[in-house]
């Protein structure tokens, strides 16, 4: 069993302390210095505490010092990828982060790879900020219900303070709801596209992968169901 990440102790005051409490925890993973700082800076102004890396040690490092709620890694990475970079740490770690993999260069092999190991999502560059933060927070509600229905509660639940993410049922504006509902049929259809081209190449572990995407899928549309239009 790997080694369980530990809650990161600060020489800040209370106030901060507590405020990072309340926040989802967000690591950046990505060799390239200036995408990770204007990710960085995108998702703290969405109300995200974030740390970043750029290799496995630095990113190793991270871990051991903070429980993270989503790891957002970048597939091409100079001297291992992103998708061995993550099932390492999964290795060595009792990790329970969501996984969203991001590239520039999308092909079937590295969604399957990321697939393999649980990833969320993927996403291709360039990202555009609202689909971004979209992506996290659909990513972070799903993992939330998962995590809260697990009759062995084994693993921390994530805290999230729904106030930085607007997703309170009163606030949440009409057109994000659209738009949020746009992008699971998106995914469900992606999908379903998935499954009719490559369905029959796909081993029997590949399929399971696959329909459980599919299940938290059908998941989120119902939760989002009992949001008012």
């Amino acid at each position: 069993m790997g080694k369980k990440a530990k809650t990161k102790t600060t020489s800040k005051d209370d106030s901060d302390s507590n405020n990072i409490q309340n926040q989802a925890k967000v690591l950046i993973i990505d060799d390239e210095r200036l995408l990770r700082q204007s990710i960085k800076k995108i998702l703290e102004r969405a109300g995200f505490y974030c740390e970043t890396a750029f290799d496995f040690q630095t990113a190793k490092k991270c871990v051991e010092n903070l429980h993270y709620d989503l790891i957002l890694a970048d597939i091409v990475l100079p001297k291992m990828s992103g998708i061995k970079l993550i099932a390492t740490l999964q290795e060595e770690f009792d990790l329970d982060a969501a996984i969203i993999f991001i590239t520039g260069e999308p092909n079937l092999e590295t969604a399957m790879q990321a697939i393999h190991i649980g990833a969320s999502d993927y996403l291709e560059k360039p990202v555009s900020r609202g689909l971004l933060i979209e992506t996290i927070q659909n990513v972070l509600i799903r993992k939330k219900h998962e995590l809260e229905v697990l009759e062995n509660n084994t693993r921390k639940p994530i805290t999230l303070n729904q106030s930085f993410f607007n997703l309170e049922r009163s606030a949440i504006d009409s057109d994000s709801l659209k738009k949020i509902k746009e992008s699971i049929e998106l995914m469900h259809k992606s999908l379903v596209t998935l499954k009719k081209k490559f369905g029959n190449d796909f081993n029997e572990e590949q399929r399971t992968l696959l329909n459980n995407i599919a299940q938290n899928n059908s998941t989120l549309k119902k939760i989002l169901k009992e949001f008012p239009e």
